[in-house]
């Protein structure tokens, strides 16, 4: 059997040679087996013939090919059962380096559901991916593991054990993490059961053209924050892994204690926690001053109403759920220059979105970079994508869980040539 490709199919248009090249996705012409017989009508003179053989006979010409298949899980490891010369290529590390900063947006795996061992995802057969498929963050007493996770980006999940004093980066698909020992700034300053403990991990490789989805191996900065219950002050340190110290403490007053139910968000350089009642802590990683942004307007709602959004253009964003309405607001400039809250006039209606009639809906969850949120009901859990308004159902339960869902996005092909068995 041979590979052959009719002429025909060959995508005409701009959008390739606008790409310097390279073709999207969509644009990749169909493949059909055909045996290299004379009575066949899909074959082709010897000239074409010998044509697609040199193509597919090229390794270099193969590749560029395979490159661009789409980045969902399935995709290489189903392409690699085709030979064993295509696996010899897919599972090349210089290959999969190329695959990922040709498509350089990693999808939307799932969602981590308040812990590292519940997965909930979020793409259908067969990129559907579980929490059977990650390598569970090791613990050196599995009996009492006390650590609470706190989130991912950049293809990485962070912990904090506060009883051992430690915070842990993790890489969910190789298993890898570090350890970090608190600061001893931060370590101190707060000792009472009291103390509210969130961290954040971000890739740190200002490599240019560097993409995110084997950040394990580049340099990473980890956030490490805490704030009494009873303390009007917020306390932060930055750990950078390439010269294995902790910055300076960075303080502010806060009027309330950090939200439990939302990890941070990553809008420019800026980190943002939501602090319970809807104003927002922001630690900027350039200028490393940490300062508290005041919610636009005086809402008696729950912090399950509030979320922080990273907006279109990179700015600050924040959603508020009145009732079955979500308003959205943007952190704005007037005329003067003076920056401000705006509302929006594009509000979410979401009365007649869901399977049946529901009396409460919660935020619970959000993706800085598909812009999804997670919504709790009594019917389960569901992805709103704010730009499509496409709603889906991804956890099914009879009752509203306020437990928070933690992004989790990543080229499910990252440091792991094992997961080319998966469809063997």
């Amino acid at each position: 059997m041979a590979l052959l490709m009719d002429p025909a199919e060959v995508p005409q248009g701009r959008g390739s040679a606008e790409r310097g090249g390279l073709m999207d996705p969509a644009e990749v012409p169909q493949l059909q087996w055909a045996d290299p017989v004379s009575s066949s009508p899909r074959v082709y003179g010897r000239k074409q013939w010998r044509a697609v053989c040199k193509v597919l006979g090229n390794d270099n010409l193969l590749a560029e090919i395979l490159v661009r298949l789409p980045p969902n899980p399935s995709s290489l490891p189903r392409a690699s059962v085709v030979c064993k010369r295509w696996l010899g290529i897919l599972s090349d590390p210089e290959f999969l380096k190329r695959f990922r900063k040709h498509h350089r947006k990693p999808p939307l795996l799932g969602f981590f559901e308040g812990y590292a061992n519940r997965f909930a995802p979020v793409m259908d057969s067969p990129d559907r991916i579980t929490a059977s498929c990650f390598s569970m963050p090791k613990s050196s007493t599995p009996y009492s593991d006390h650590r609470e996770y706190m989130g991912c980006r950049h293809g990485l999940a962070v912990l904090v054990n506060k009883q051992d004093r430690k915070t842990f980066v993790w890489d969910p698909l190789t298993g890898r993490q570090h350890s970090v020992d608190f600061p001893p700034g931060l370590d101190d300053a707060f000792t009472g059961n009291f103390c509210m403990w969130r961290a954040a991990v971000l890739c740190a490789d200002a490599e240019d053209g560097h993409v995110h989805g084997d950040c394990f191996l580049s340099p990473f900065k980890l956030v490490l924050l805490c704030c009494g219950g009873y303390n009007t002050q917020a306390f932060c340190s930055v750990y950078d892994s390439v010269s294995g110290v902790w910055g300076g403490v960075f303080s502010t007053a806060v009027s309330r204690i950090i939200s439990l139910l939302r990890p941070s968000i990553l809008v420019g350089n800026a980190l943002c926690w939501l602090i319970s009642g809807g104003d927002i802590l922001v630690f900027d990683l350039e200028c490393q001053s940490l300062d508290v942004i005041e919610k636009p307007a005086f809402y008696y709602v729950t912090d399950g109403c509030f979320q922080i959004l990273r907006m279109e253009g990179g700015g600050l964003g924040l959603a508020v759920l009145l009732d079955l309405t979500i308003q959205l607001w943007e952190r704005k400039s007037n005329s003067d220059g003076v920056v401000g809250w705006v509302l929006l006039k594009k509000t979410i209606p979401l009365e007649g979105m869901f399977p049946r009639r529901m009396n409460s809906v919660r935020i619970v969850g959000y993706d800085e970079d598909t812009n999804v949120i997670v919504l709790t009901s009594m019917t389960g859990n569901f992805t709103l994508q704010l730009d499509s308004m496409q709603l889906k159902h991804i956890v099914k339960r009879n009752n509203i869980c306020y437990d928070p869902f933690y992004p989790y996005t990543n080229f499910y092909t990252a440091g792991n040539t094992s997961l080319f068995t998966l469809y063997k």
